[in-house]
């Protein structure tokens, strides 16, 4: 079974985050006028028992690892220092019997770097428990 997510980076407008069984929608404000949306298909690779095993296959730590080396590839705004991780979180993607699906998602704060003027930059990375980042559509606004 196949699940979905998309997460998004958008040039204008305030979060939004609707979940329905198995897929979530998540916006987030501007990086240089780009939307960042993922695509997002779990399936055995992101299966982790947590019945009958203490921790997931792929750990946190390494799941920030992966998480911030992809961020540096994200274009910064103007006046921006780089990405702050703010929050990582292993989000559930299934609710079957059995071995549940999951992926981790990063959530980095732009770094203003001082003075800021309007809302920061922020952007969520999925990271599957195979240890791969989903490549991102990305769409110029």
């Amino acid at each position: 079974m196949k699940k979905i997510i998309k997460i998004a980076v958008f040039s204008a407008g305030i979060g939004l985050t609707t979940c329905f069984a198995g897929h979530i929608d998540l916006m987030g404000y501007p990086t240089a006028d780009t939307k960042y949306e993922f695509d997002v298909y779990t399936g055995a690779k992101d299966k982790w028992d947590a019945a009958t095993t203490d921790e997931p296959p792929l750990t946190t730590g390494a799941a920030v690892r992966i998480a911030k080396k992809f961020v540096k590839t994200v274009p910064e705004r103007d006046g921006m220092k780089g990405w702050l991780l703010h929050y990582i979180k292993l989000q559930r993607m299934s609710y079957t019997d059995g071995p549940a699906e999951w992926i981790y998602v990063a959530h980095f704060d732009a770094d203003p770097g001082g003075v800021w003027n309007g809302p920061l930059p922020w952007i969520e990375v999925p990271v599957r428990l195979d240890g791969t980042v989903p490549k991102p559509i990305i769409t110029k606004s």
